[in-house]
């Protein structure tokens, strides 16, 4: 689920065509070939989109596609249908499977795994609910019951990308590093403790969710920026089986390791 945030001052840094030249991790799947456009299914209720958000949406879907190739090593998510739902009225929206629930903890958007299908509400965080939920959309095809921290903090990452003319930027959330940096500085946040015992439901208390939230993002920024294999090292062990603290152990050294090196990094972003 996306849920709007009022994190202000995001810093805008040009990304080349896929996560800086494409994660280091994996020759390109596409420099090749020419990108095939997954079947983007979009149905509309009270709502308009120009050919500008169709082509916007269909960039979006390529860019991630072209993501969860690389880090699964496969070319299956090209020809991935995506069934897209976009509201104009929130009335319509809160009448999607989950779309009262999302509206509750001030969502505009969400996945609904049992569908497979995006639900999205026509606002102007639109394209960031979109490279959002579409990010569940590939994970949940890729890897069948994903952790949630696992599966919210890539979907935030990729929620803080902008779609700007023929290019995707990459825009940290500052708002969500200050918590962090906050959590690290008070000492109230224990990585162990939120990985083992991260379960699919969040609650309902806004304040934990979106803690839960930056806690994911913060994870993935910082293995993002360490080192961009980490990603796809993270996600080879999880699929396997292994706990998200065994993985971030053996890449790490061990968890101790591993929270010590977060901690410092966060200390030192300004």
């Amino acid at each position: 689920m996306h849920l709007k945030h009022c994190f202000p001052s995001i810093q805008k840094q040009n990304f080349c065509v896929f996560l800086v030249g494409c994660f280091a991790f994996i020759p390109i799947l596409f420099s090749s070939r020419t990108l095939t456009a997954q079947t983007l299914n979009i149905k509309k209720q009270n709502c308009h989109l120009s050919k500008e958000d169709t082509a916007t949406i269909d960039k979006i879907a390529r860019y991630e596609a072209a993501f969860y190739n690389a880090v699964f090593e496969t070319a299956k998510n090209d020809s991935l249908n995506i069934n897209i739902y976009v509201f104009g009225r929130k009335a319509d929206f809160k009448e999607t499977p989950d779309g009262e629930n999302a509206l509750h903890v001030s969502g505009d958007g969400y996945y609904w795994e049992k569908t497979g299908a995006v639900y999205l509400l026509k606002t102007d965080h639109v394209n960031e609910a979109l490279l959002h939920e579409i990010s569940h959309v590939f994970l949940h095809y890729n890897f069948n019951q994903p952790p949630k921290w696992f599966d919210e903090g890539l979907a935030t990452y990729f929620g803080s990308l902008i779609v700007e003319d023929k290019q995707i930027f990459y825009t940290p959330v500052v708002g969500r590093i200050e918590r962090i940096k906050e959590l690290v500085s008070n000492r109230s946040l224990n990585l162990e403790d939120f990985l083992n015992n991260n379960n699919r439901n969040w609650g309902d208390d806004i304040n934990r969710i979106t803690d839960k939230y930056t806690v994911a993002y913060s994870i993935i920024y910082f293995l993002v920026k360490t080192n961009l294999n980490l990603v796809k090292q993270l996600a080879d062990g999880l699929k396997a089986g292994k706990a998200s603290s065994t993985v971030l152990a053996e890449c790490f050294g061990s968890m101790g390791n591993f929270e010590s090196r977060f901690s410092g990094f966060y200390k030192q972003q300004n």
